[in-house]
Formats: C-alpha cells, sequence, structure tokens
C-alpha cells in the first residue's frame, strides 16, 4: 500500500535534518515549533519508522531519516524545476517575439559553455537568443546597463548587485614550448613551475579573480617570472610557440591547438587553480526564459558541474 507524503512534510523533515535543531528550522520555514514537530511526527507516523533520535544532549538523524534526506532533497529540488518549466511554458504561449541576450565570458573557449541558445529557441516560440562574448567585468557592467539578460561569468569577479549561481567550473592547464624541458613531463606542480617566465592576465582586467589567485599562490609559495598576458588568445599561445613563456589557461582553450605548444595538466597544489563559472542576473528577475535557463542548468547541463549556491553581492 502506497504511503503518502506531501512536500510541505519534507521541506520540514529537510530543514530539521539539516539544522538538527527544532527552533532553528522552524525560524527558517517561517512557522512556530509546535506545528513543526506535528509536522514531523505526522511524517513518522506515515512511514512507520523514527526519523530524528531526541535526547538532552540535541537531535541527531536515525539511519532511516539519513536515507531520507538526500532522497527529499531530490524530490524537492525536482518539484521547483516542475513549476519553473510549467510557468516558463505558459508564459511562452502568449509571449510576443522577443530577444533574450546571453553574454559569456571569453577566458574560456565557447564551447566549453553549454549551448542553451537552441533548447531555448524549442521552449519559446519566436524567441531570438542573441549571445554576447566579453569579459567578465564588461558582461557586470551590461547587466547593470540592460544590455544583457543573463551572463556566464567567472566566479571571484567582483559582482556587486548581481545574483550569481555557480554552475561549473574549469581546471587550469600549462601551456609550453614544444623544446621546453618541462614538456617531457605528463604532469606539472607549482615546484616545478617555481621562478618560470609565465604569461598572466593583468589586475585590472579581473581584481576579484587575480586576487583570489594571488592569494593561492602565496599560500603555496608560488613565485614566477610574470610576463604580461595578451588578451588575445591566439597571439599568446603564437609567444608560447615562440619560447617566450609558459601559459596558465583554462583547459578547453587546449581546442586552440597551435604547432609548438604542448598543454600538461596541473598536480598537486597547482590543481586547486580552477576557474569557476556562474550564471549572473539582476536580483528580482522574473523573466521565463531566465527562469528555463536555470532550471536546464540545474538539470546538469555544462561539463564539470558544481553545486548551484546563490552568491549575492559578490559574496558567499
Amino acid at each position: 500500500m502506497a504511503t503518502w507524503i506531501d512536500l510541505r512534510q519534507l521541506r520540514c523533515f529537510v530543514a530539521v535534518a539539516e539544522t538538527l535543531h527544532f527552533g532553528r528550522a522552524a525560524e527558517r520555514l517561517h512557522m512556530t515549533q509546535p506545528p513543526l514537530t506535528r509536522q514531523i511526527r505526522q511524517t513518522e507516523e506515515a512511514l512507520g519508522v523514527s526519523l530524528f533520535l531526541r535526547s538532552q544532549a540535541g537531535t541527531a538523524l536515525t539511519a532511516a531519516g539519513a536515507a531520507l534526506l538526500p532522497e527529499a532533497r531530490k524530490t524537492l529540488s525536482q518539484a521547483a524545476r516542475a513549476v519553473n518549466v510549467v510557468q516558463a511554458a505558459g508564459a511562452a504561449e502568449s509571449a510576443p517575439t522577443r530577444s533574450f541576450v546571453l553574454g559569456y565570458t571569453t577566458v574560456v573557449d565557447r564551447g566549453a559553455v553549454p549551448d542553451v541558445a537552441a533548447r531555448l529557441q524549442r521552449g519559446f516560440p519566436g524567441l531570438r537568443v542573441v549571445t554576447r562574448g566579453d569579459h567578465s567585468i564588461r558582461l557586470i557592467r551590461a547587466l547593470h546597463g540592460g544590455r544583457v539578460d543573463a551572463a556566464f561569468i567567472g566566479l571571484h569577479t567582483q559582482a556587486d548587485g548581481l545574483v550569481v549561481e555557480p554552475v561549473w567550473h574549469e581546471p587550469f592547464v600549462a601551456a609550453l614550448p614544444s623544446a621546453h624541458p618541462l614538456a617531457r613531463r605528463r604532469q606539472l606542480g607549482f615546484a616545478d613551475l617555481q621562478g618560470q617566465p609565465i604569461f598572466w592576465f593583468e589586475r585590472r582586467l579581473n581584481p576579484g579573480f587575480h586576487d583570489h589567485c594571488a592569494d593561492l599562490f602565496a599560500r603555496c609559495g608560488f613565485r614566477f617570472q610574470a610576463l604580461i598576458e595578451p588578451e588575445d588568445h591566439h597571439i599568446l599561445l603564437g609567444s608560447i610557440a615562440e619560447g617566450q613563456g609558459i601559459g596558465l589557461i583554462p583547459r578547453s582553450l587546449q581546442t586552440l591547438r597551435r604547432p609548438g605548444v604542448v598543454f600538461r595538466p596541473l598536480k598537486g597544489d597547482a590543481s586547486a587553480l580552477v576557474l569557476g563559472i556562474g550564471l549572473a542576473y539582476v536580483p528580482g528577475n522574473r523573466s521565463p526564459v531566465l527562469a528555463a535557463l536555470r532550471a536546464g542548468l540545474s538539470d546538469g547541463q555544462g561539463s564539470n558541474r558544481i553545486h548551484a549556491t546563490p552568491v549575492h553581492n559578490g559574496h558567499p
């Protein structure tokens, strides 16, 4: 015989399971503790199991509660996606022909950005999806100016006044002249690259990410001879091929094959050099197109996904 549990009961269970405190869970749910306790008791009665161990030492999950938690989270996430998709489809039926401008950072190869244009156009008849590539800082200005509806930007970029939801991450690789002695190694760490002439981007292009990387280098004791990195990736790879220095670049840029340049993955502390990409938009944007885009990304589109944790005003 089927046992039915409604979404409200699951929300109450997840709140208590994540806080392990009925009072704090009630505050999170904007309700008082007695009705929350009743919801948990009704859920346990419906399932025929105890979900929590209650003692003077505090509240803890039982084995049954621990098993339910990931499934409850998935159910609530799927329910939220279903609402977004239905609302987006309903709005699409009566929406006039319009454009949706989607920006993407040029720090990574365009092929690394999820190709969402075709899917959005199928869901919204008459919609014209326009893509715009630029530096993250310029995309943020365009978002504030209303010239872009949403944008894939680099995380750690100063994005005051915007919501930034992490989508995926991309590790860096070392790009070396093929004749360089280090090119004979299969992987490289900071110890291998210590003191080498390395092309690195100027701070003015992205102060937030520049400082984030500088903190990582300082913690690892990594120092190198900084060369000004050309903004054009083809020029950068040409300079590397000529033996002028080594590049540290996002992995997707390996698609820009250049004779005389080899790519090596990073290991050890150097593997922490990662470019996170997030979807940025203006708070309060109720566009059904944006809702459909976010729902599609939460379904797992894009490589190297990371959990979406909203960031407001540039701070986690």
